[in-house]
């Protein structure tokens, strides 16, 4: 999906155009709220936007040495902005789980917040 940059609004160039290409180089989300004047809340949400609405490919980065968010570049770039992905959804759908169990148990109440096929 090729996308014509003047496609998004004002807020998503802004945020698109500070984030640096590849792993090497992040940027915090506290730098883009920084450098953008929008909260660490709209630049993550904005950033996620990009990502699911626009197909633009960034990354994010949660290496000690140097976590951001990236403009994935290359099959390297994809590999570190891939890699914290299956932990952290496996840690969601954990504690959803425990949500589940702890509304029946204390509410006797059903509640379904994993998807299904999990």
């Amino acid at each position: 999906m090729l996308i014509n940059l003047n496609q998004l609004s004002p807020r998503e160039q802004l945020i698109y155009n500070l984030i640096p290409p590849g792993h090497r180089q992040t940027i915090t989300k506290a730098q883009l709220a920084k450098l953008s004047g929008l909260s660490e809340r709209e630049a993550r949400e904005i950033i996620y936007g990009l990502i699911v609405k626009h197909g633009l490919p960034i990354g994010s980065s949660t290496e000690p040495s140097g976590g951001g968010y990236f403009i994935i570049l290359d099959e390297e770039d994809l590999e570190v902005a891939t890699r914290h992905l299956m932990p952290r959804a496996r840690a969601i759908i954990r504690r959803s789980r425990a949500l589940e169990k702890i509304a029946r148990e204390k509410f006797s109440r059903q509640l379904k917040l994993v998807l299904d096929g999990e």
